[in-house]
C-alpha cells in the first residue's frame, strides 16, 4: 500500500497486560494503514508485550499513561492523532483483511455515521454475542435474560432476540473494533472518563445518536475478538462492570432497571447462601 492510497484513519489501542494477543492485533492493521497511524496507548502494561512491539513493530507509535480505565486511555489516543476516521481496537482483537477499507467506504457513503462497527466474532466464527444491542431498559433486559433463558433450555439453538444483527443498524456496538468519525468526537464529546471498564461503548453510542449521528454495522467487516484475554482478573472485571452498570442508569435516569438489578443481586446471594 502506497501512503496515497492509506486511508485516513487512526488505529488506537490501549494495552494492558495483553501478553501474545497484542502483536497479531497491530499486525492486523499494519499493512492497511499509512506509517505511524498505529497509536499504542500503554496502559501501565507489566507484561513485556508493549515493549516487544519496538522490534517487531518500529512504526508503531507508543504512549505510556496512567492506567484511568478504557474510555481514558482511548481519549489519550484520540487526543494524540489527527485523522478524519479513528478505529479503536482492542489488543485481544484482529481485524480481517479488506475490513478497515470497508469501514471507510461505508463512513464515507454516509456523512450521518458517527460510527461503524464490523461483525465481531468468536474464535470459532460465531457472532460474538453482547458485542451490539439495545439500550438497555428495564423491559428489553427483563426480555433479553428470558431469551437466554430459552437458549440455555433448548440447548443453545439460536440467539437472543436483541443480540441478532439483522438490520446492521442496532442502538450500539462494542468498542472491541468501531471506526468512529472525528467530527462526531468533535460533536458529541470523546469517551466518558467516568466508566473504567465496560458500558463506556453503550454511552458513547447513546451520546451519538442523541446527536444525531448513525451508528451501523457493516456485514462486510469482520474482527475475530479473544473476549476477556487482555488484563484484570474476574474479579476486577465484576466490580467495574457493575459500576459501570449503575453509572450508566444513572446518567440515563434508568432508576427500575437499577433497582430490579439490585434487588436480583440480593436475592441471589441470599439463595447461594443457603445452598
Amino acid at each position: 500500500m502506497t501512503l496515497s492510497d492509506a486511508p485516513d484513519v487512526d488505529v488506537i489501542i490501549v494495552a494492558h497486560d495483553a501478553g501474545a494477543f497484542l502483536e497479531p492485533a497491530v499486525a492486523s492493521v499494519e499493512e492497511h494503514t499509512g506509517p505511524g497511524r498505529i497509536v499504542v496507548v500503554d496502559a501501565e502494561s507489566t507484561d513485556g508485550s508493549v515493549d516487544s512491539l519496538a522490534a517487531t513493530h518500529p512504526g508503531v507509535r507508543v504512549i505510556p499513561a496512567p492506567n484511568r480505565g478504557f474510555s481514558a486511555s482511548n481519549n489519550v489516543g484520540i487526543a494524540a492523532s489527527s485523522g478524519a476516521y479513528v478505529l479503536l481496537l482492542n489488543p485481544d482483537a484482529e481485524l480481517a483483511d479488506g475490513s478497515l477499507e470497508r469501514l471507510v467506504a461505508r463512513m464515507d457513503a454516509d456523512p450521518h455515521v458517527g460510527i461503524v462497527a464490523p461483525r465481531v466474532l468468536d474464535p470459532d466464527g460465531g457472532v460474538q454475542r453482547g458485542s451490539f444491542g439495545a439500550f438497555p431498559t428495564l423491559f428489553g433486559t427483563l426480555a433479553l435474560r428470558l431469551g437466554r433463558l430459552r437458549d440455555r433450555l433448548s440447548g443453545g439453538r439460536g440467539a437472543a432476540r436483541s443480540e441478532r444483527a439483522t438490520d446492521g443498524s442496532p442502538d450500539w456496538v462494542t468498542g472491541a473494533c468501531m471506526l468512529v468519525r472525528r467530527a462526531a468526537i468533535a460533536d458529541a464529546g470523546p469517551m466518558d472518563e467516568g466508566f473504567f471498564l465496560y458500558f463506556e461503548d453503550v454511552e458513547w453510542c447513546h451520546r451519538m445518536r442523541d446527536h444525531g449521528w448513525k451508528v451501523l454495522i457493516e456485514p462486510a467487516a469482520s474482527c475475530v475478538h479473544h473476549l476477556g484475554k487482555s488484563g484484570g482478573g474476574p474479579g476486577t472485571a465484576s466490580k467495574a462492570y457493575r459500576d459501570s452498570f449503575y453509572r450508566y442508569c444513572r446518567i440515563y435516569h434508568l432508576w427500575g432497571l437499577a433497582t430490579a438489578t439490585r434487588t436480583a443481586l440480593v436475592l441471589r446471594s441470599l439463595l447461594e447462601g443457603r445452598g
